[in-house]
């Protein structure tokens, strides 16, 4: 097992990363006399659920479980709902913790639970996808979906702990390995040439699940996103950059229903768009457009389109990007794999043209 500590003004927490090393001893000093909640991912591998449940309801003075349905849909308003009545109706004091244990959608539903329970209580994350892994379970982002966007009812809340089994990704199906892979991806893309070309030269490992270069992987990726969060915890500055290619993928989830694409497949979609923008804006090397494009490919990621998508419909949903300053729209881009920025001001044609020259349907 190896640790990765997230350092923070306030609520610096550790991330562990192993495989099969989820014990009783992992959670010391955690839950003992603590109400626990447990909210997990129905459509989780029994046995991952039976272990975690013989872990934490020894250690806890009162146990509880709640198992919710892990959909764009469900990540709602209504959800939170349902895990504050349970806490209401059993008395949970503010001395409680919730454990998330599924994939992002319930470690951002856990997470924004806790936050707005009493004013905020702890949490734990037990990330189960390898999305969740590597993004969703680090950084204290957490949201819930409305009508108007995606993820735009949130808070910044730090979990206490999170615990990264690479065990429980042999359970899952192949789509949410590559989904998962797409943000590794995207870390290389962003921060580390150096991770990039590692990535370029054990990809086909990587895919397959083979240890220990996951670990490695998914520790170099945590590395990086811990390294970003700690310079600006509420994203005001740097942390924007972890957003390349998802002002194009939010939106393509937003048109697709959230049915035709999962937010992995959204986001590669959106990083190839970010990629012909950069090129537009930062003169980024044909070169490097061709090694995001290869990486993809080579990891069985997708980077066409289901079907055709209008581009003033994608257009159009971005307007409900939560990350606009006033009226305009930011994008990150690339000065080359390893450097990005953010830039705003463009104009609707140029953005058009980026998303007409990258979004082909297959």
């Amino acid at each position: 097992m190896e640790t990765v500590e997230i350092e923070l003004s306030e609520n610096s927490y550790k991330i562990d990363i192993g495989y099969q090393f989820l014990s009783k001893e992992t959670f010391s000093g955690l839950l003992e006399n603590k109400e626990v909640l447990l909210v997990y991912d129905k459509n989780i591998s029994g046995p991952v659920l039976s272990h975690t449940e013989s872990i934490l309801k020894p250690l806890s003075n009162e146990f509880l479980t709640i198992g919710l349905e892990a959909s764009e849909e469900n990540k709602s308003q209504e959800s939170i709902d349902i895990i504050h009545n349970l806490l209401l109706e059993k008395g949970f004091s503010r001395q409680c913790i919730l454990v998330g244990l599924g994939g992002g959608i319930i470690c951002d539903l856990c997470g924004f639970a806790a936050a707005t329970y009493q004013r905020g209580v702890n949490f734990v994350l037990i990330p189960t996808t390898l999305l969740a892994q590597v993004d969703a379970s680090v950084g204290g982002k957490t949201a819930v979906n409305h009508p108007k966007g995606k993820n735009m009812i949130g808070a910044f809340h730090q979990p206490i702990r999170v615990l990264i089994d690479t065990s429980f990704l042999s359970t899952l199906p192949e789509r949410e390995i590559k989904s998962g892979m797409v943000e590794m991806i995207k870390h290389g893309i962003i921060e580390d040439e150096d991770y990039f070309s590692w990535l370029e030269s054990n990809i086909d490992e990587i895919s397959a699940l083979k240890e220990p270069l996951m670990s490695e992987a998914i520790r170099k990726s945590v590395k990086i996103k811990s390294k970003i969060v700690s310079q600006d915890e509420r994203e005001s500055g740097i942390r924007a950059v972890l957003n390349f290619g998802h002002t194009f993928g939010h939106a393509i989830e937003l048109v697709g229903n959230y049915k035709e694409y999962n937010h992995g497949e959204a986001v590669a979609l959106g990083i190839l768009s970010a990629s012909k923008l950069s090129q537009m804006t930062e003169n980024l090397s044909a070169e490097n457009v061709e090694r995001i494009q290869s990486i993809f490919l080579k990891a069985g990621i997708r980077t066409t389109t289901l079907t055709e998508i209008d581009a003033e419909d994608l257009y159009s949903a971005m307007q409900s990007d939560k990350k606009k300053e006033g009226k305009e729209l930011n994008f990150i881009v690339l000065e080359k794999i390893g450097k990005a920025k953010k830039i705003n001001g463009l104009n609707k044609e140029t953005v058009l043209k980026a998303i007409k020259t990258s979004l082909l349907p297959s």
